[in-house]
C-alpha cells in the first residue's frame, strides 16, 4: 500500500510540477503553496479545530485538460483512472477513465434550466411566450437540460422547450405584466402545451409589484417524452379582450424531478 501511495504522489507531482509537503502540523494547509495544482485540505484558521473541506486541482477550460488532443493516450493509463479536475469556465468536475475525460458532476445543479422570456404584447389577452436562449450564468440563466440547444431563435422555435430526457418536469412561470388601468381587475394565467396539445391551464390573481408592474407565479408539473416540446401561452380571464404586456423581467424555470 505504501508503494502505491508513493507512486501516485510522484505521478501527481510530475503532472502538475507541484511540491507536496506531508506534515503532522495541526493545520494541514500551512505549508501548501497557493500555486500548487494538487488536491489539498482547507481549514479555517479562525475556528478552533477541524478540517472544513478540500480543493480540487483546476484548469481554466476543457482544452487545458491533460491527455487531450494530440496528447490523448492510445492505451488506457490505469494509474490515472478516476483522476478529477475542476474546469473553471464550465463549473464542471471532469473525471479521467485513463483514456478520455467525461463529466463527473456539476457544481451548479444539472437538472434545472432557467430562461428569460422575451417581451411580448397580448393585444387580445392571449399570446405565446417567446423564450430567450441566452446563457448568462452570472444572472442565473443556464440550460444544463439542453432545452434550447440548437433550437432556432426565430419562428416557432423561439416558443419551444425541447425535452431531451424522458421524465417528470416542474415548469415554473414567473411573469411580469404591465398594461392600461383596469387590466388586472381579473385573474391572469397561462396554458401549457405539449407538442401543440393543451395539457394545463392555470389562473391566479396577479400581485402588485409597484405602480406600473404586476406579477404572477404559476407552477406546472408534466410528464414528457424525449423529443416532445413544451410551449407556454398567457391568457386573461376576461374573454380574450384584455390587452397587457409581458415584460423581459419574466422568467421560466424547468426542473427535471424524475
Amino acid at each position: 500500500m505504501k508503494k502505491y501511495i508513493f507512486a501516485l504522489s510522484l505521478l501527481i507531482v510530475n503532472i502538475y510540477s507541484a511540491q507536496v509537503n506531508f506534515t503532522s502540523i495541526p493545520n494541514p494547509d500551512s505549508n501548501a503553496n497557493g500555486n500548487d495544482q494538487v488536491m489539498m485540505y482547507i481549514t479555517n484558521t479562525s475556528e478552533a479545530s477541524g478540517v472544513k473541506g478540500f480543493g480540487l486541482p483546476a484548469v481554466e477550460a476543457v482544452a487545458n485538460l491533460p491527455y487531450t488532443g494530440a496528447g490523448a493516450p492510445s492505451t488506457r493509463i490505469e494509474e490515472l483512472r478516476g483522476m478529477l479536475l475542476f474546469v473553471k469556465s464550465t463549473g464542471q468536475v471532469m473525471v479521467f477513465d485513463g483514456l478520455v475525460w467525461s463529466k463527473a458532476f456539476e457544481i451548479e445543479s444539472d437538472n434545472i434550466s432557467r430562461f428569460r422570456v422575451n417581451a411580448v404584447s397580448a393585444a387580445n389577452g392571449v399570446v405565446f411566450l417567446p423564450i430567450n436562449n441566452t446563457i448568462d450564468k452570472a444572472n442565473y440563466l443556464a440550460d444544463p437540460l439542453k432545452l434550447k440547444t440548437n433550437v432556432p431563435a426565430t419562428g416557432a422555435g423561439v416558443n419551444r422547450l425541447y425535452i431531451r430526457q424522458t421524465g417528470l418536469y416542474r415548469v415554473n412561470l414567473n411573469l411580469n405584466f404591465t398594461g392600461p388601468a383596469g387590466t388586472f381587475s381579473s385573474r391572469l394565467g397561462a396554458s401549457l402545451y405539449l407538442n401543440d396539445v393543451k395539457k394545463f391551464q392555470l389562473l391566479e390573481n396577479a400581485a402588485d409589484f409597484d405602480s406600473t408592474n404586476k406579477k404572477i407565479n404559476l407552477d406546472f408539473s408534466v410528464y414528457a417524452v424525449q423529443g416532445q416540446y413544451i410551449t407556454l401561452e398567457t391568457l386573461s380571464e376576461v374573454g380574450g379582450s384584455t390587452a397587457y404586456n409581458v415584460t423581459a423581467d419574466s422568467y421560466v424555470t424547468v426542473e427535471k424531478v424524475l
